[in-house]
């Protein structure tokens, strides 16, 4: 069998290169053996793959009917949802509409699922972010830009940090290049509250009290500053509010950091050492670092270390969270915002906002979430799927909010279509190829969205073929780098726009033209102070929910998607399970503010004391572990604040 080009949709900073084979035992994948993929895919990827031909595949339109639900053609399907969206542009306008999405598909060609709601002049969307735009928005306040260095660029460092992150499990394709690194010479250090599996090929693992990254952070910059190991003319040349931010590390003297963050004073002095002396320095970003109401100003504070000791700008040296690059390099299939006003409301407390809305949503529209398990608040979440009339979910299998809908649709999935796919993580550019027809009545979000289009009088919006769509998509790549679709064919080309070293020439985008530590734009956005947790100074609910809640990806799963059973797994550190009389296999409680679930108990020595570790993408009943969190907007980017929780854990006794 021919041997056929694809890609991996997901929202992941691999972003692979696939080799896909159809057998009579189903497809067969490979990674692409380029030198980013190299060869190897995670279970995630396979996982893709076992769906096509899965017994949990949706394979045509299903209305509910009762208790239960009936098939339709594809004429009656797209009938209904054309007649319920017209009802609700007549009787409450297009702001009646809810379009609920977000980015479980990274196709250039999904987002024609917002270009349909914006031709019918605008609908009721949410804004910000539910993974990163505080650590996103706060890049971009400190460099005028969100860009990282190549890869393979970390195995010029001599000083590797990852702070908050763990691509053991969650970025495989890094490890090559930090185990490289580590051949060189260089020293690999760990910072996360839990000692999660990177930490088992690193030099040095440093546990600190979720939350307190930021006086971490500061506590290394005021030991910098007091033996005077800064870079005194990178400072000069290239940042700005040096003296702000002097000030603001006063504070944060090492036995207060010692006693906020739980990290001693010799971990602090070292790492203040190594970051200033063993350049060049590279500190990895993990998403948990940020996922606090004070995660932007988290994110800053660990940018600025990197700029107060002059990792900024050289081979082996910089910030790695996330880039823009590709940002401007291709057309969009968006609509142009003056044809379209649209209400929007942030992701964080979207269900809240939906709630008081006036117009009230009347029809909801749902494709690449899955919101009654992914947004926080999952009760409230419910009350207002409940009191919308109509909802239509557009999905592969029978998630959650597709249960709990009216009318479901199947899409195709990657290898049934054809597609543009980057990242904001990774250099690859892919045109993903189709591998087979899209099985019985499944259908194409492009094509779909197509139809929808011409029986409401909007195909002048809906001209292109998917074909003709990626050809437009990159007809700048053409006309600038001549890359052409015959090119991409071939194979995933590295973006000929993307440097190897992120700002080399120190061209920095903010007003100031330098890295920017403190700015009266940053003042008027956000907060500039430090949300630390002091023993001894707790809130009154910090008493009765005493334990840090995390909620980190799972191992085998992108948030909701390939989760494989159902149930919950809570892991704790032995002394914790000590305190509450636990022990492994038991079944506990946790509980917050706003719910409760039952979990089996794990105890481990590689979790914080202080913690309960409850990994996301499961669920029990159709609730996932979000029913535990309520919505917070962080400082800046409006980005969800899931880690920003306190729980309570005790022992379940059954009746």
């Amino acid at each position: 069998m021919a041997v056929v080009r694809s890609a991996c949709p997901l929202n992941c900073p691999d972003g692979c290169a696939f080799l896909v084979e159809q057998t009579e035992k189903g497809l067969r994948l490979q990674g692409d053996p380029n030198p980013t993929t190299k060869g190897f895919i995670c279970s995630k990827g396979h996982a893709l793959a076992k769906r096509v031909y899965s017994p949990d595949r949706l394979r045509f339109p299903l209305l509910r009917q009762g208790a239960g639900w009936k098939r339709l053609t594809w004429d009656e399907a797209y009938g209904l949802l054309t007649e319920k969206i017209k009802q609700t542009l007549e009787t409450v306008g297009s702001w009646g509409i809810l379009h609920h999405y977000d980015y479980g598909h990274n196709g250039a060609l999904r987002e024609l699922d917002r270009r349909f709601f914006q031709a019918l002049g605008g609908v009721t969307e949410p804004r910000g972010s539910m993974c990163w735009g505080a650590g996103y928005r706060a890049q971009e306040l400190d460099f005028g830009g969100v860009f990282t260095s190549a890869r393979e660029d970390l195995e010029e460092a001599q000083t590797l940090v990852l702070w908050g992150r763990d691509p053991a499990v969650t970025n495989i394709h890094l490890v090559p290049h930090l185990l490289a690194a580590k051949k060189r010479g260089a020293h690999l250090i760990v910072i996360n509250p839990n000692r999660v599996k990177s930490a088992d090929f690193a030099d040095e693992f440093i546990r600190v009290r979720p939350g307190t990254d930021a006086a971490l952070a500061l506590g290394i910059g005021n030991i910098i500053l007091r033996e005077g190991w800064q870079d005194f003319e990178f400072i000069q040349r290239y940042v700005h509010g040096f003296d702000a931010f002097a000030d603001r590390v006063k504070e944060f003297y090492p036995e207060r950091v010692e006693a906020i963050t739980g990290v001693s004073i010799s971990q602090m002095t070292e790492l203040a050492h190594r970051i200033s002396h063993r350049r060049p320095v590279s500190i990895i970003l993990g998403h948990g670092v940020q996922r606090y109401v004070s995660g932007g100003n988290t994110v800053r504070a660990i940018d600025a270390l990197a700029a107060i000791s002059g990792n900024i700008g050289w081979t082996g040296a910089g910030i790695q969270y996330a880039h823009q690059y590709h940002k401007g390099k291709f057309n969009s299939v968006l609509l142009s915002p003056e044809r379209y006003q649209a209400r929007t409301y942030p992701h964080p407390v979207l269900a809240e906002e939906l709630q008081k809305a006036n117009p009230k949503i009347q029809l909801a529209v749902v494709t690449r979430s899955n919101p009654l398990v992914q947004q926080p608040n999952t009760s409230l979440w419910r009350e207002v799927w409940r009191e919308i009339p109509f909802k239509v979910v557009l999905d592969t299998v029978m998630t959650e909010t597709a249960r709990q809908a009216d009318l479901v649709l199947p899409i195709a999935t990657v290898f049934e279509e054809e597609e543009l796919i980057t990242t904001s993580w990774s250099p690859l550019i892919h045109y993903s190829q189709k591998v087979l027809e899209p099985q019985g009545g499944i259908k194409s979000e492009p094509i779909l969205f197509t139809e929808l289009a011409k029986r409401l009088g909007l195909e002048k919006d809906f001209v292109n073929t998917p074909r003709e769509w990626i050809e437009f998509v990159i007809a700048p790549l053409k006309e600038t780098y001549g890359i052409t679709l015959n090119q991409l064919a071939q194979g995933p080309i590295y973006a000929p726009y993307i440097p190897k070293v992120a700002w080399a020439e120190k061209d920095f985008r903010t007003p100031s033209g330098k890295i920017e530590l403190s700015s009266e734009k940053a003042k008027e956005e956000m907060r500039e102070a430090v949300a630390t947790y002091v023993p001894g100074e707790t809130q009154e609910s910090e008493t009765e929910f005493p334990w840090h809640l995390l909620t980190p990806h799972p191992a085998k799963a992108m948030h909701s998607q390939f989760h494989v059973e159902d149930g919950f797994i809570v892991f704790i550190h032995p002394d914790l399970a000590e305190k509450n009389n636990l022990l492994p296999g038991n079944q506990a409680i946790v509980e917050t503010m706003y719910g409760q679930l039952v979990a089996q108990v794990a105890v481990s020595e590689d979790i914080h004391p202080e913690t309960v570790v409850l990994p996301e993408g499961t669920t029990a009943e159709g609730m996932g572990v979000n029913q535990l969190i309520m919505g917070k907007t962080s400082d800046v980017g409006e980005s969800t604040s899931y880690y920003d929780m306190r729980c309570q854990i005790r022992k379940w006794f059954l009746d």
